[in-house]
């Protein structure tokens, strides 16, 4: 691993939080490059770090990856106080050179919720085992609603039936 996804702490950390207070930009439409490089370090700031293949793109606008968000942010304090009081040796991080992620960026854009998926022809979105596990789902309650509907009108027919005939004596 060549990047330390804590912000600010390392050269080869992200420099890119998906974070509209430290980018410095304003233009929504061009997140990534206004400006290219957040403007304010979020120092100590935890990103979420790679995807699944361990691979990761400091790309800004790939939220899943460079977002800052208090879930993994809030234990990350006494993490770093346990390690400081129990460990004997620095963080592996701080013995990073200068460039080591540049080295292993990866290119291209990832495969996840910003990005779809190239390999699947070029457009994105759910499995071909997702889309029949919907589709079964969708059946099954579009006919339990359809059964229901008919139990209903066939009561509702009992009763009216019964009526007329009460109204006959």
């Amino acid at each position: 691993m060549s990047v330390p996804y804590i912000v600010g702490s390392n050269p080869n950390s992200p420099s890119n939080p998906h974070d509209a207070k430290s980018s410095g930009g304003s233009n929504i439409e061009a997140i990534d490059t206004d400006p290219e490089t957040s403007v304010h370090t979020l120092y100590g700031a935890v990103v979420g770090g790679p995807n699944k293949d361990d691979k990761y793109w400091n790309i800004r606008s790939d939220w899943p990856e460079t977002e800052v968000a208090i879930d993994y942010n809030a234990p990350f304090l006494s993490l770093a106080a346990y390690s400081v009081m129990s460990a004997s040796n620095p963080p592996y991080y701080t013995s990073l050179a200068p460039g080591a992620y540049d080295a292993v960026k990866p290119s291209g854009t990832p495969c996840d919720a910003v990005f779809p998926c190239e390999g699947k022809g070029g457009k994105g979105g759910l499995s071909k085992g997702a889309i029949i596990a919907i589709a079964v789902i969708v059946s099954v309650a579009g006919l339990l609603i359809f059964a229901l509907a008919l139990w209903w009108f066939c009561v509702a027919r009992k009763r009216r039936a019964g009526r007329r005939t009460e109204n006959r004596y």
